[in-house]
């Protein structure tokens, strides 16, 4: 996924959006460990009717899962081939097979009523055939429904692309355990195994269990859920957990 550095503010506009619920995962079963609705509620956010492209990559049951969104205009269909033109100019190709489910402003459809010039949604898992194709003629666009539940149970990570204010934002958001911090970094061990490094942004939010908090009260062991951009600069954390000796005298 290309990244590009986008303005902060743009961010963190986009996450006054309030969508519903995501259950996070542990890194080391894969179970529910983080079910809070404002954590949730800025993963969700990042899921919005400016999206081009996303990947989601999830851990269930010992498998990972990664999945890929992509968003735009039909440029012609032959044969099994679908190309899309997306915001942002990328001219994505993908295939399609008997097995795809195709719905055309949210009834079910086949490929010969895909016409160039509709919008057009793409669900598929990596490199293979489109799982899903949601088309739309007509408003409302109901595709990020389906979009969304993607960050179900077993959501480890996210990479979004979106287009707002006329700049290409890219964002990211990670959920693991914190490996290890200090007042500029930190370091996650994620539910798929991948440890991710994150720089902290000079305007860094953080709650703890809910409260505002500063970078001084995380530690190794919480169970966190971080907002940032493709690059790995971080600028919301929520952390779940108690730092070791706190409440001691």
């Amino acid at each position: 996924m290309r990244r590009k550095q986008s303005a902060r503010y743009l961010l963190l506009v986009a996450l006054v959006v309030t969508i519903g619920g995501v259950i996070l995962s542990s890194p080391a079963s894969g179970a529910p460990v983080i079910s809070d609705h404002k954590a949730n509620r800025a993963v969700n956010a990042l899921i919005r009717p400016d999206l081009i492209r996303a990947e989601i990559v999830t851990f269930n049951s010992g498998e990972v899962g990664d999945n890929r969104v992509d968003r735009g205009v039909v440029r012609k269909l032959r044969g099994r081939q679908l190309t899309l033109a997306e915001r942002d100019g990328t001219i994505v190709q993908v295939k399609l097979s008997s097995a795809t489910q195709i719905r055309i402003d949210g009834r079910k459809g086949t490929p010969k009523f895909v016409r160039r010039g509709m919008r057009a949604t793409v669900t598929r898992a990596g490199n293979a055939a489109v799982t899903w194709l949601y088309v739309t003629r007509t408003l409302p666009d109901r595709s990020l429904l389906k979009v969304r539940a993607l960050l179900s149970a077993g959501f480890v990570r996210t990479e979004v692309v979106s287009w707002t204010g006329g700049m290409l934002l890219d964002s990211r958001a990670d959920t693991g355990v914190i490996d290890s911090v200090d007042g500029a970094s930190m370091t996650l061990l994620e539910a798929d195994g991948a440890s991710v490094q994150t720089q902290f942004d000079s305007a860094l939010a953080v709650w703890i269990n809910n409260r505002a908090s500063s970078t001084a009260d995380l530690a190794a062991g919480m169970r966190v859920t971080t907002i940032g951009n493709g690059d790995g600069v971080v600028s919301e954390v929520w952390a779940y957990g108690k730092k070791p000796g706190a409440g001691k005298r």
